[in-house]
């Protein structure tokens, strides 16, 4: 099958940096950039980056001294231009988006307007690519047709939107209609967090992958729970694993989700809090990251946040329990605070929140610990 042909944008000066230096600091493969679009200055800094990447040993994050090195001594850049021009690059703070910009400003007609709202948003050093690309998908869904509401009902109401059953939480289940949309769950430290959301990644491992962004605990740690919940068979153990993908950081997210092939996936978030920010912007930066989730919600996906709580909210359940970020409360489909029962510390109270799609609301049930790391409810 022939491949398909990449549209090239010659780039401005700020969002060539801005790509350099999110592919120098890793979060955003070289492919994403073509020789052809860039700069003289900036062919050179790329196929300084592409050499350094051919060794096995390479780092994730390139160190600015070595590609200015290799620029200027293997490719035979001029040294004091080339270290002046990296400088500026790796100075800039590039993030994973920077890749869906660039994706984005190849697709789109209005170039010139996309293009002058990064300089923009850069000269004034407020940069905020989640609000640009978060524009560029709002306007890739609208539709150019009307259609009255008496036209889409032509065949009948449309069924009520169900999720996945989940087999060992079916009280939740039921009061949520099924693991759909986006789910947040919100609790104190140490009280069940990630061990819910495993269940809920070993639930979905049933029907298709999941990709488990664990920022809070690693591999090792998950897989070992994992293990004792199944008292330490291995077998049963891989069963459940088939088809959940850990990962220690979320800034290989999109390319997760091409290697899935089209398929809808599960997305685990653990925990909201610990996701990359911009350090004088994090509530903001925190907001845009759930505007991306619910962006792949819509595609298809499900997304399950866990969130930490705002302490002075401890034992309380409340939509604005969710620390550091007023979005959840708006953006999530079904959101629970799990709230430790006094004197008993293996039981825990659910508390829904938000519930867009059922009625209930308030309590539903408890939850208990057994063998540590896997929830079995009560009434």
């Amino acid at each position: 099958m022939a491949k398909k042909k990449v549209r090239l944008v010659p780039l401005s000066e700020d969002l060539e940096k801005l790509a350099l230096c999110a592919v120098m600091r890793g979060v955003v493969p070289d492919s994403e950039l073509h020789e052809d679009e860039l700069s003289k200055l900036g062919k050179l800094l790329l196929k300084a980056v592409r050499h350094l990447r051919s060794y096995a040993d390479a780092p994730e994050e390139l160190p600015v001294a070595s590609i200015q090195a290799t620029a200027s001594e293997i490719l035979g850049a001029d040294h004091e231009e080339v270290r002046s021009y990296a400088a500026s690059c790796f100075s800039l703070a590039a993030g994973r988006e920077a890749g869906d910009l660039l994706r984005a400003v190849r697709q789109k007609s209005v170039l010139v307007d996309i293009l002058n709202e990064a300089g923009n948003q850069l000269a004034t050093g407020a940069l905020d690519l989640g609000k640009i690309a978060e524009s560029l998908s709002q306007e890739d869904e609208a539709s150019h047709t009307l259609s009255s509401a008496s036209d889409l009902l032509i065949n009948g109401l449309p069924t009520e939107p169900t999720g996945l059953e989940l087999k060992t939480l079916p009280l939740i289940s039921q009061a949520s209609g099924g693991l759909m949309g986006m789910w947040a769950v919100a609790s104190e430290a140490g009280v069940g967090k990630s061990t819910l959301a495993v269940q809920l990644a070993v639930e979905y491992n049933r029907v298709g992958p999941v990709l488990y962004y664990d920022m809070e605990n690693g591999p090792d740690v998950m897989l070992y729970r994992i293990g004792k919940r199944y008292g330490g068979d291995v077998e049963k153990a891989r069963r459940a694993t088939k088809n959940i993908y850990f990962r220690e950081t979320i800034k290989t997210l999109t390319e997760d989700i091409r290697l899935m092939h089209k398929r809808r996936c599960l997305i685990v978030v653990d925990s909201l809090q610990k996701l990359p920010t911009s350090v004088d912007n994090r509530r903001s930066s925190l907001d845009v990251w759930v505007h991306r989730f619910e962006r792949l919600k819509k595609q298809g996906h499900t997304v399950v946040l866990i969130s930490e709580k705002n302490r002075e909210q401890y034992g309380e359940a409340t939509q604005r329990g969710f620390k550091e970020t007023g979005e959840i409360e708006y953006s999530a489909d079904f959101g629970f605070h799990l709230l430790p029962e006094k004197g008993m510390d293996t039981m825990s109270k659910v508390i829904i929140v938000k519930n867009r799609h059922r009625p209930h609301s308030g309590s539903v049930c408890y939850l208990e610990r057994v063998n540590g790391f896997r929830f079995v409810e009560r009434t």
